[in-house]
């Protein structure tokens, strides 16, 4: 008997190990939802959808839906509805290219992915949503916001978060959803997590956003780091990791190649903005290009942003392979063809802006420059715990002849994040550190001959740079 009970033991034991043994509890997978986000459809003022993970014993998942009221009871008239749902092997992956053994997960159980798209819905209304694990395990009442049709709208623009995101980045996303708490959506310019098959490092991601992720719409960028290698008989390929489709659900663009699909799309705001999103981290960029190219063209929105996770307006020099000459070369033609207001970038761990312009001259208050000879407004920022010293570089780092962009603000050894808000006529932009304070600040304002760009006094402040701000130990230490 005793011998029997010992065996019983040890079966168990190994069991629980291959679930939970080395996992910490905020990255298991239970019977309740978890890792659960927003995402606008592709009108976000009339749709979003919800993404949310269980265990794998859950085969069925449901999610409620009401108009917010301030009403105790307010659910009582929320409409019940039958998820989408996804098998998910942690350990051994379908990818673009075939199946992946993750080594990353070894040990970790599949789990299921869930997801609903709400359509037709009210602009500019509070809605109040809860999602459903296994029986009677629900999630708390989340509220969030179909855009607006009147002109306004405010986002959040954060670089890459990719290293220390638990321990670091977490404290940059709460200080920007304080600095913005009604942002109609946060945009995150790739880069989200260092290893894209990793499943610690997507828990890591989802729990330093926490319930911002639950209630503020997230529009994420594929970058480098969403990347992994697949091996197999078919040889070695870089390809995006299948955690993207499976914990996101974002605009399809049905004439785009299925490895391409919600990683390339764009997002509507009625007639006040659109939201251009690339694929950077592929290596060829005809399709998207013709895509971009046709989009713009029809596009009658009022402002324009396009993003994607590598800068392509860099001087030639600082290329650091053949992927950025091409890119650079790509995206660059569609900026004498069409109208865009601002290009929001990441990848290089640092903070910069700059703008196309000929004829500039800085004031110790503020600059206006028309956009005929000014053209977009471009920003690489980094929201993450991974800096790369650019001080002695960044005089040339952009002021690249092809481009005319001239550098006008840049921080090094500083975590930023950005705050933009529109209106109208105007579009406010204000950068700040982890800590809330304004470094960087400009206004485009529409006018008959184009943008005018008034820059604000915190653009004119003490630059950071690793020479005059704190120690810097390299990122490799963070945990």
């Amino acid at each position: 008997m005793l011998r029997i009970f010992l065996l019983i033991l040890m079966l168990s034991s190994h069991s629980h190990a291959h679930n939970h043994g080395h996992a910490p509890l905020w990255q298991q997978a239970s019977g309740w939802p978890d890792r659960i986000i927003v995402n606008p459809g592709k009108d976000a003022t009339t749709s979003f959808s919800v993404t949310w993970r269980t265990a794998s014993h859950v085969a069925r998942s449901v999610i409620q839906l009401v108009p917010a009221s301030a009403d105790t009871r307010f659910d009582l008239a929320a409409q019940t509805y039958k998820a989408q749902m996804e098998v998910f092997n942690l350990e051994h992956m379908q990818t673009d290219a075939g199946l992946h053994h993750s080594s990353e997960n070894s040990l970790l159980d599949s789990v299921h992915y869930h997801s609903f798209t709400f359509e037709n819905l009210t602009p500019d209304t509070l809605y109040a949503y809860r999602v459903r694990g296994e029986r009677g395990k629900w999630s708390e009442w989340l509220q969030t916001k179909t855009a607006a049709t009147n002109g306004k709208l405010s986002f959040i623009y954060l670089g890459d978060s990719q290293n220390g995101v638990r321990s670091h980045w977490s404290r940059v996303i709460r200080q920007a959803y304080q600095t913005l708490p009604n942002a109609d959506f946060f945009l995150h310019a790739g880069d989200l997590v260092s290893v894209g098959d990793s499943d610690l490092n997507w828990a890591e991601w989802f729990d330093a956003g926490g319930f911002i992720h639950r209630m503020t719409p997230a529009i994420p960028v594929r970058g480098n780091h969403e990347n992994i290698t697949v091996r197999n008989e078919n040889g070695r390929k870089r390809v995006r990791t299948p955690f993207w489709r499976a914990q996101f659900t974002l605009p399809e663009e049905k004439n785009l190649s299925s490895s391409l699909q919600e990683s390339n799309y764009m997002v509507n705001f009625a007639d006040t903005m659109t939201l251009f999103v690339i694929d950077s981290s592929t290596k060829t960029f005809t399709e998207q290009v013709k895509w971009l190219d046709e989009a713009l063209a029809s596009d009658k929105a009022k402002w324009r942003v396009l993003t994607m996770h590598h800068p392509f307006f860099v001087a030639d020099k600082f290329a650091r392979n053949k992927t950025d000459i091409k890119r650079k070369a790509a995206f660059k033609q569609l900026l004498s063809r069409h109208r865009i207001d601002l290009v929001l970038t990441g990848h290089i761990h640092t903070y910069l802006r700059g703008e196309r312009s000929q004829q500039t001259s800085r004031t110790a208050d503020s600059i206006t420059t028309a956009s005929e000879i000014m053209g977009p407004v471009f920003v690489v920022s980094s929201s993450g715990a991974k800096n790369t010293n650019l001080d002695s570089d960044i005089d040339e780092y952009a002021n690249d002849k092809n481009s005319l962009l001239q550098i006008s603000r840049h921080a090094g050894n500083t975590p930023m994040y950005q705050a933009i808000t529109i209106e109208g006529n105007s579009l406010n932009y204000r950068a700040y550190t982890g800590v809330g304070s304004q470094y960087d600040a400009f206004t485009l304002t529409k006018s008959a001959q184009g943008n005018l760009l008034t820059e604000g006094k915190a653009a004119f402040g003490e630059q950071r740079l690793f020479t005059n701000t704190g120690k810097y130990i390299d990122w490799y230490d963070l945990r």
